[in-house]
């Protein structure tokens, strides 16, 4: 069986979709391949088996940097390891240094932002590395079209959208609601890091309003909370929300829950009437693919969403939810309000969980380890 290393700073402990989504990119890998991992401490909790794991210090950020580097290199020198995997651009300076120690691949995983952050030294040492790479591994077409962009030789560009976890059995209930009080209100959801390509300020000042004229027992409840240990530090979304929620006077009409258990969160998406989703171009900024419009749809759960990032790859239109003209907030409110009032035909549960079927995480381990092989044979074969 082949050993490879994965390397991440995006991972357990840590919170977050990208967190998810790179716990789960080392769980089809190892379930293929041998893999041991450099991550951040406490990783290791999150890791079966006897595999390897090292661990280095989360902050200050030069220290994970200096610590994966020399752990990697370690690593490399003392294990027979088919190839290196960067998690995302983040660490593709460590996997493609530890990889020419050993002349094996170096394949990166890029999630949108990882190529356009705007930070002077990430774009002359962390995008090289990411060129320098043996293939790159992009999470949806647009991420791959940003990829281009960066320089990245379109030939070793590979899409592959993530992947989700479908539920054995269609969940029933009223636990949400009967916990938060919310009874028989129409019930809206957004899931996902308080940050300002979310949208949330912008769409309970524009698009809310209107909603809530034409349907007053709306709420919109709000799971998430702004992001820790991030490479990009924000201005206090949360305080921007509460303050358009005071100044529209909407404080019955919005839901400030914070983050939950996944126990939560999965009778959030279940008992939920729409997820909306109403992302904005943020310059500096990007939304890779939109994961969590797939785990909605899982659970049954359409989307409305702005089409912007790489949403688009996440929702089929009609089949799945609905994706709007970036910007038009008047068409996102017009759309809410038709399928809250049946005016419009909403995709139906059956169709939601039929559309979220084709990212399953096995069908997305297959396609990583036939991409991850066939890396490794070309490279071996030069």
């Amino acid at each position: 069986m082949k050993k490879l290393l994965v390397i991440s700073r995006n991972f357990p402990p840590l919170v977050g979709g990208m967190e998810r989504l790179v716990l789960n990119i080392y769980k089809q890998l190892n379930s293929r391949f041998d893999c041991d991992l450099v991550g951040p401490r406490d990783s290791r909790k999150h890791v079966s088996g006897n595999h390897k794991v090292y661990e280095c210090p989360l902050s200050p950020l030069p220290a994970f940097f200096v610590t994966a580097l020399l752990k990697s290199s370690g690593a490399v020198a003392n294990n027979n390891y088919s190839a290196c995997i960067a998690g995302s651009g983040v660490t593709a300076p460590v996997a493609l240094f530890a990889s020419r120690l050993r002349k094996i691949p170096c394949i990166t995983f890029v999630h949108g932002l990882d190529l356009i952050v705007k930070n002077r030294v990430y774009q002359k040492v962390f995008v090289p590395a990411i060129r320098r790479s043996d293939a790159v591994i992009a999470n949806s077409a647009n991420t791959a079209r940003l990829a281009e962009k960066a320089g990245i030789d379109p030939d070793r560009i590979r899409i592959l959208h993530p992947g989700v976890q479908l539920p054995e059995t269609v969940r029933s209930g009223t636990a949400f609601r009967d916990h938060y009080h919310l009874r028989d209100r129409r019930l809206l959801l957004s899931v996902g890091r308080l940050i300002p390509r979310k949208g949330l300020a912008e769409f309970i000042s524009q698009s809310l309003p209107a909603i809530v004229a034409a349907q007053p027992d709306t709420l919109l409840a709000i799971i998430g909370s702004e992001p820790e240990n991030a490479l990009q530090r924000e201005d206090s979304v949360t305080r921007r929300i509460m303050d358009t929620i005071r100044d529209h006077r909407l404080e019955d009409h919005v839901l400030m829950i914070g983050r939950v258990d996944d126990d939560t969160l999965q009778a959030a998406f279940s008992e939920s009437d729409l997820f909306v989703f109403p992302l904005r171009a943020v310059a500096g900024d990007v939304e890779g693919f939109g994961m969590v419009a797939v785990e909605a749809a899982a659970l049954g759960l359409p989307c409305v969403a702005f089409s912007e990032g790489g949403v688009s790859d996440a929702i089929h239109p009609g089949r799945s939810g609905f994706l709007i003209t970036s910007g038009d907030y008047h068409s996102f409110s017009q759309t809410v309000i038709g399928c809250l009032q049946g005016t419009i035909e909403c995709p139906s549960s059956d169709s939601c969980r039929e559309h979220a079927a084709r990212f399953q995480w096995g069908t997305f381990g297959d396609k990583l380890a036939d991409i991850v092989s066939s890396v490794i044979d070309r490279v071996h074969a030069k």
